[in-house]
C-alpha cells in the first residue's frame, strides 16, 4: 500500500534547512537518534508539565523543558490499539480497517501498510522496542516481523507487573518467551532501554519505550506506595506514574553518559487519555479514554532535539500522533513520496517555533459508535449514547457549553464533512461495525 524510499542524510523538512548535527571533535555530521516514549492511559493532567502538582515528574518535565510542550496534541483512536496502529503508519488507521481493538479477529495493521521502524531500517537505522506493541497475534504482526531488529515485551492489550514464571506466556524477546521476569515490569523496560541505548550509542537507532503505566493492573512497588500513601485513592497510579517518570530518568542520563543527548530527539506522549475509574487526572479536559471527549483524544506532548527545538517553548498549536512518522523520516533523511497516503504532517516548523500554524484543517475519529471532527477550533461530536454535539474549544477547553442548537448551519457543515473522510478512509475490518463507514 505504501512504498518508501530513502537518500542521504539531510536534515531538511518543510523548507527549514538546518545546521548538520555534529558530535564532538567530528567533522562529519552525526546522523540523528530517535526514541518514543509511549505512556498508556495517561493523563493530560498527570505531568508537571502539564500542571500536575500532586504527582512529581521530573524527567517528563526535563524534556518539555529542553524542548516544546505541546498542549492541543491528539492521538487518532481513544483507545490503544487503533492508536498505536495509527501513529506507528502515519495514517488514519481506519484506511486499512484498523478502527477498533484486535481481540481475537485474526486480523492486524496489513503487512503490504510500513511501519516507522520498518522504514527507518531502509534508511540504515537499528530499531528497537521496549515494551507494548498491541496489534494482531499472528506470526506476521508481531513486533520481529515488523521491522523491530530488537524488542523485549508483549503484543497484548495488559500484562501484569509482576510477571514472575511468566504464566501467560506473554512476554518475549525477540522471538523467544522470556522464561522469567522478576523485576517490576515499569523497572525492566526502563533498564532495557538504557541497555539498548548503551549497545547502539554507535550507530544511528530509532527506540520505541512503550511503557504500560499506568494502564491497569495497577500494581506499584512498596517503596513507591509509601512514597504516596498521602494521596489516599490516588495513591497507586501516583507510584505506577513516579516509576515510570524515573524510568525516563535512567532514559535520558544514559543519553547524556553515551555523549549522544546532542543528536537524539526524544519525543513523550501517550497513546490516549485516561481512565478516571483508576484515578486518571485529564485536568481541564472532558470525559476519559474509549470516548471522543478531550480527555480521551488530547494527550500530555513533549519533544526534545538539541540545537534544533528550542528549550521551553509552549505552544497549543494542533497536531496529531500520525505527525510524528512524517516528520521522523524527513530528520532520518528520507523522502516523503507524493504517491504515499500519510495523513500526518511534517510538524518540525511547529516544534521550532517557526509556525504558528496547525498543518492540519482538520482531525478525524471514528471508533464504534464515536466519532468527532475538529475543524480548527470547532468541534462536532458524538459519544455512544450522548446526542451530537458541537464545541468551540478556544473558551471551552472542558466541552460544556453545547453550542449545536445555535449554529445548525455548522453543525450541518461538519458533519457532512465527517461522512465525507468516513467514506474515503473506508469501513471497519472487524468489530460490531464491521463494513460499515456510516455513524449515527
Amino acid at each position: 500500500m505504501i512504498k518508501h524510499a530513502g537518500r542521504a542524510v539531510a536534515l531538511t523538512a518543510a523548507g527549514l534547512t538546518l545546521a548538520p548535527v555534529l558530535a564532538p571533535a567530528l567533522a562529519e555530521p552525526a546522523p540523528l537518534n530517535f526514541i518514543w516514549i509511549v505512556a498508556d492511559d495517561l493523563g493530560y493532567g498527570d505531568t508537571g508539565f502539564n500542571g500536575s502538582t500532586q504527582i512529581p515528574t521530573p524527567h517528563m518535565d526535563r524534556i518539555a523543558e529542553a524542548g516544546i510542550a505541546m498542549s492541543s496534541a491528539y492521538v487518532s483512536a481513544p483507545v490503544c490499539g487503533p492508536s498505536r496502529a495509527g501513529y506507528h503508519t502515519g495514517m488514519y488507521q481506519h484506511r486499512f480497517g484498523h478502527e477498533g481493538l484486535v481481540g481475537n479477529s485474526g486480523l492486524g495493521t496489513p503487512t503490504d501498510v510500513l511501519m516507522i521502524q520498518e522504514h527507518l531500517q531502509t534508511l540504515g537505522y537499528h530499531t528497537g522496542l521496549v515494551g507494548k506493541f498491541h496489534d494482531g497475534k499472528a506470526e506476521q504482526y508481531q513486533p520481529w516481523n515488523r521491522g523491530f531488529d530488537e524488542y523485549y515485551g508483549f503484543n497484548n492489550g495488559a500484562l501484569t507487573y509482576w510477571v514472575g514464571d511468566n504464566e501467560e506466556q506473554l512476554l518475549y524477546r525477540n522471538d523467544t518467551l522470556v522464561e522469567r521476569e522478576d523485576r517490576y515490569l515499569t523497572d525492566a523496560f526502563g533498564e532495557e532501554a538504557v541497555d539498548f541505548i548503551a549497545r547502539n550509542a554507535e550507530s544511528p537507532f530509532f527506540l520505541e519505550v512503550a511503557f504500560t503505566a499506568p494502564h491497569a493492573p495497577m500494581e506499584a512497588t512498596e517503596q513507591k506506595l509509601a512514597e504516596f500513601e498521602h494521596l489516599g485513592e490516588r495513591q497507586v497510579v501516583a507510584a505506577m506514574i513516579s516509576s515510570m517518570d524515573d524510568a525516563i530518568g535512567d532514559i535520558l542520563d544514559e543519553l547524556e553518559t553515551q555523549g549522544i543527548a546532542h543528536q537524539t530527539m526524544v519525543v513523550l506522549f501517550s497513546d490516549n487519555g485516561g481512565k478516571l475509574s483508576n484515578q486518571a487526572d485529564n485536568g481541564p479536559l472532558r470525559d476519559q479514554k474509549a470516548t471522543t471527549f478531550e480527555g480521551a483524544l488530547r494527550v500530555p506532548f513533549a519533544a526534545a532535539l538539541p540545537g534544533v527545538i528550542p528549550a521551553k517553548q509552549r505552544s497549543d498549536v494542533m497536531i496529531s500522533a500520525l505527525d510524528l512518522f512524517p516528520t521522523t523520516v524527513l530528520l532520518a533523511g528520507g523522502e516523503l513520496l507524493p504517491d504515499w497516503t500519510l495523513d500526518g504532517k511534517d510538524i518540525l516548523p511547529v516544534l521550532t517555533g517557526a509556525s504558528q500554524v496547525s498543518p492540519h484543517d482538520q482531525l478525524f475519529w471514528r471508533y464504534n459508535n464515536h466519532w468527532a471532527l475538529r475543524d480548527g477550533d470547532w468541534k462536532l461530536m458524538r459519544s455512544g449514547r450522548h446526542p451530537m454535539m458541537l464545541f468551540n474549544l478556544a473558551d471551552d477547553i472542558g466541552e460544556q457549553d453545547n453550542r449545536s442548537e445555535q449554529q445548525p448551519a455548522r453543525v450541518k457543515q461538519l458533519r457532512e464533512q465527517w461522512n465525507r473522510t468516513s467514506a474515503e478512509l473506508g469501513p471497519a475490518a472487524w468489530g460490531p461495525y464491521k463494513g460499515e463507514v456510516e455513524r449515527d
